[in-house]
């Protein structure tokens, strides 16, 4: 694969986390340059709660951070979520007519 495809397909799994097109048969690390750094200050009390959330993820502190920096700067697509509500009472409505069948 030639680097230049294989750097959009890091920048896809990074956005992502989506897998397709990556070779699974002999997969290779991907990694990402990060070349900027920048200082926050957080309070004994907050620097706990965020070493014991990323624990229980299993990331390191710094990666969790970084992924809920991340999370938090993306606008929710609000027509995308209506259409997943929408979705989900459907789904449901279809589970209640099957219990109330006895299915």
């Amino acid at each position: 694969m030639e680097p230049k495809a294989e750097a959009a397909l890091a920048d896809h799994y990074n956005d992502t986390g989506d897998l397709t097109g990556f070779d699974q048969e002999r997969p290779k690390p991907v990694t990402v340059r990060r070349s900027v750094t920048i200082s926050v200050r957080f309070s004994d009390d907050e620097i706990a709660e965020l070493r014991t959330r990323a624990e229980r993820s299993g990331v390191k502190v710094t990666s969790f951070i970084r992924a809920a920096a991340l999370e938090a700067s993306r606008p929710v697509d609000r027509v995308e979520l209506g259409e997943l509500a929408r979705d989900l009472e459907q789904r449901a409505h279809v589970v209640a007519e099957l219990l109330a069948r006895g299915a």
